[in-house]
């Protein structure tokens, strides 16, 4: 095991990622931490050679035969943390979208001292409120997880009677159906990571089979392993996330203090392209 971090941060990387850019993000405001990229781009060796001279980087091979969303990218990402556990001795773990970026320095301070002051916490993240300060809604989640336990879910069986089991144990803990904090970033502790992988839920491929996003997975798994979710990414909070564009202009989120955003794919009439550069322009020049 490597020495002591108190960050790991795990980004799955598909063909059409900017996954460098994300990385260089982490390395700017973290540069303690250890990056683990899970490399799903269908170009094995080519990702590695881009990064594995980074000593701060590993790249390792996703898991093949699973398909790369839902419940495939579940089984990629939770790869991702076993190694992360086996290889680091961390205090906080970020999951990080290719499309995300860091914009700020703190944020393992920040969770850390989160998770410290709540220890039945597992999970931080867009969770019931999202940068806005608008209700998430659970409802598509709760309902693919009713279909799969339900009838519809006969289909397949062994993911059926997997699910039901864990939805069992995860009620039994207060879950409240299709809870889970957005998947285009969110951090967990590693006591949670620890009962996951203690109780196997960190290593279970019939979830490729599913449906569910592998964020509502995570948050599933993580309630039925004893842990709560928990708000990061409200309006007063240090991640501002959105699931498809970016929640606010680069500038408006720069002068508001946000430590990590998602997506930047586009806002309003910017591309990728723009927004990267804009941000890869505010570490230049020491923000």
């Amino acid at each position: 095991m490597s020495p002591e971090t108190r960050l790991v941060v795990v980004i799955p990387a598909g063909p059409d990622d900017r996954v460098e850019d994300t990385v260089q993000s982490v390395l700017c405001y973290a540069p303690e931490a250890r990056i683990v990229v899970v490399d799903d781009t269908g170009r094995p060796g080519q990702l590695n050679g881009r990064l594995g001279a980074l000593s701060s980087v590993c790249v390792i091979a996703a898991p093949t035969g699973a398909p790369g969303a839902r419940g495939g990218l579940w089984v990629k990402l939770a790869s991702g943390f076993r190694y992360a556990l086996s290889h680091y001795d961390f205090d906080v773990l970020l999951r990080l979208d290719a499309d995300a970026l860091m914009i700020g320095p703190g944020l393992e301070e920040l969770a850390r001292a989160r998770f410290d002051h709540s220890p039945g916490t597992g999970m931080l993240g867009s969770y019931r409120y999202d940068t806005g300060g608008g209700r998430r809604d659970f409802g598509p989640a709760a309902r693919l997880l009713a279909a799969e336990c339900g009838i519809s879910g006969l289909r397949r069986p062994g993911l059926r009677r997997l699910l039901r089991a864990i939805r069992r144990e995860a009620t039994k803990r207060g879950y409240v159906p299709g809870e889970h904090a957005l998947g285009g970033a969110y951090l967990q502790s590693r006591s949670a990571l620890e009962a996951l992988d203690e109780r196997g839920f960190l290593d279970l491929p019939e979830l490729s089979k599913s449906r569910l996003g592998e964020d509502h997975l995570f948050g599933l798994l993580t309630v039925a392993a004893g842990f709560m979710i928990a708000d990061f990414g409200g309006p007063n909070d240090p991640m501002a996330l959105r699931w498809e564009g970016l929640p606010a202009a680069p500038a408006e989120l720069l002068a508001r203090n946000k430590l990590v955003t998602h997506s930047v794919r586009f806002f309003n009439g910017l591309d990728e392209a723009s927004i990267r550069a804009t941000f890869a322009a505010a570490r230049a020049g020491g923000r």
